[in-house]
């Protein structure tokens, strides 16, 4: 009879409680290659002295829109959860080399180039991301906010001396997803539009002429590689 009652208190024994779910991350990081395309042929003013003044009435020159080839470098982003869907992100990269080329310039000839000079730049981005968790470890997300496009610093390789370019606000939407490979570790593909406009200006060669236009660049920037939570 002890032994039977030790038997039935034992299986009256409550079991354990399953462990607790992970709690939701803090923060994330984003490290991985960048890549800025502009547009093909960014829509220009025009290049001030070539289209404004000439002798006689006639331009010197014609000039077209504004070049960009691709720009590559390591792109960083960071971000901060306020709820589990939504993060504050800081977005940014390692600044590269633009070179500024002007399409249909039909002065390139005489002058040796076509290109007008080079800027290192940097976007830096604030947004608010929400983020899909319904799907398990394929966590997509969007994005929008505000970026200033900084000028780090102008480079005269080009026909204008004194080459500079402003700096300037603009808008920006992105997509992407991130697919973990444990709870901290995973990996992420990012895509974001920026919409940016800003001015050029310098001086032909060792001139006092001055050359100025306004751009509209608005790049795609693509970016892939790892991503941490925590």
């Amino acid at each position: 009879a002890f032994a039977l009652t030790q038997a039935r208190a034992a299986d009256l024994t409550p079991p354990p409680p399953p462990p607790p779910p992970p709690s939701p991350p803090i923060f994330y990081v984003h490290v991985g290659a960048l890549g800025a395309f502009f547009d093909v042929n960014a829509s220009s003013t025009g290049g001030g002295f070539f289209n404004n003044v000439a002798p006689g009435g006639v331009n010197i020159a014609t000039i077209g829109n504004v070049v960009i080839r691709p720009n590559y470098t390591l792109g960083l982003e960071a971000g901060y959860y306020v709820t589990p869907n939504l993060a504050l992100v800081l977005s940014a990269g390692v600044p590269p080399v633009a070179h500024i080329k002007v399409s249909g310039f039909s002065a390139a000839g005489p002058l040796g180039s076509n290109l007008l000079g080079s800027m290192r730049w940097g976007p830096a981005m604030v947004l608010l991301r929400y983020q899909f968790n319904q799907f398990g470890a394929f966590q997509p997300y969007i994005g929008a906010g505000g970026t200033y496009v900084l000028n780090l610093g102008n480079i005269n390789d080009g026909i204008l001396t004194n080459f500079a370019v402003d700096q300037n606000f603009g808008f920006v939407v992105q997509a992407g997803a991130e697919y973990m490979l444990t709870p901290n570790w995973g990996v992420f593909v990012d895509g974001k539009k920026i919409f940016y406009s800003t001015d050029a200006s310098g001086f032909l060669l060792n001139t006092t002429i001055p050359i100025r236009t306004h751009v509209e660049l608005n790049p795609w920037v693509g970016s892939a590689g790892i991503t941490f939570k925590y």
